[in-house]
């Protein structure tokens, strides 16, 4: 059931991915960047302490392991004529399962189902500039750094170092990575009516890269097409009325990831 759910929650995209191999990747990976909410900067407040909660459902490559995670979020953010910048921490706590497939070959060791622990906790941070329009309703976040780092921590990350490198399943593509830094550039455009400032949408596209990821992998990578890159991309939608917020965000990073998010901020 929880497999299920999931995968309505990542949409048809996983459809993309079909293969017989296991690949075991941070639970983390596609979820270590996600949206900072920024004020405008015609907002009565400029800076603002940001509070959100999220859920996320994400798979690794050919459905083998799926993940559900719960990430609370807190963050803070200034914003001024021309540049923003905000900074935060976040944890999150979930599950990773693995459903073996049927077993044609009894020569051949497979990865046995499990049902895992995740958890972790993170830092991150955005600094960008940005240009108004002439009456302030609209700000165009040109360019934005971002970082994240995160430790992962649970018996799925302990699992994942004890059986990277040592051959012991067939077909088992295992990262032993467990600290992920992830950072590049995002462009964001956010936008308010004219005459009500506290109903805001924004669109973010975020691309950049996770050092590391790809060489975490204990197999040959020019084997594997999803492994041998560590590129990083996430497209989100915003929605901010008054002080409360929702987000749907979609991204990358060897894992697909599709997650919603409820928010608070003062």
């Amino acid at each position: 059931m929880k497999r299920q759910i999931l995968s309505l929650l990542l949409f048809p995209v996983l459809s993309l991915y079909s293969c017989s191999r296991s690949y075991l990747s941070p639970a983390i990976s596609g979820n270590n960047i996600s949206y900072m909410a920024k004020p405008m900067a015609d907002s009565d407040k400029r800076s603002k302490t940001y509070i959100t909660g999220t859920f996320a459902g994400s798979s690794s490559p050919g459905n083998s392991v799926s993940f559900g995670t719960g990430i609370l979020n807190i963050h803070r953010a200034h914003t001024y004529e021309s540049f923003n910048f905000a900074y935060g921490a976040f944890g999150y706590l979930g599950q990773a399962q693995h459903n073996i497939h049927e077993v044609t070959d009894e020569n051949k060791n497979y990865l046995p189902s499990f049902d895992k622990n995740v958890s972790g906790l993170g830092l991150k941070t955005s600094i960008g500039y940005q240009v108004l329009s002439s009456n302030g309703n609209v700000n165009f976040r040109v360019i934005n750094w971002e970082n994240a780092f995160s430790r992962e921590m649970g018996s799925y990350a302990d699992f994942r170092k004890l059986q990277h490198g040592t051959g012991n399943y067939t077909d088992s593509y295992i990262s032993d990575k467990v600290n992920v830094w992830t950072t590049g550039l995002s462009s964001e455009l956010i936008f308010h009516g004219r005459k009500n400032k506290e109903i805001q949408h924004a669109f973010r596209l975020f691309l950049g890269t996770t050092p590391g990821l790809a060489k975490s992998f204990d197999r040959d990578r020019d084997a594997y097409d999803f492994t041998n890159k560590s590129t990083a991309w996430s497209f989100n939608y915003h929605l901010n009325v008054h002080n409360f917020s929702f987000g749907y965000e979609v991204s990358e990073n060897i894992n697909v990831s599709s997650k919603f998010s409820l928010g608070y901020s003062f």
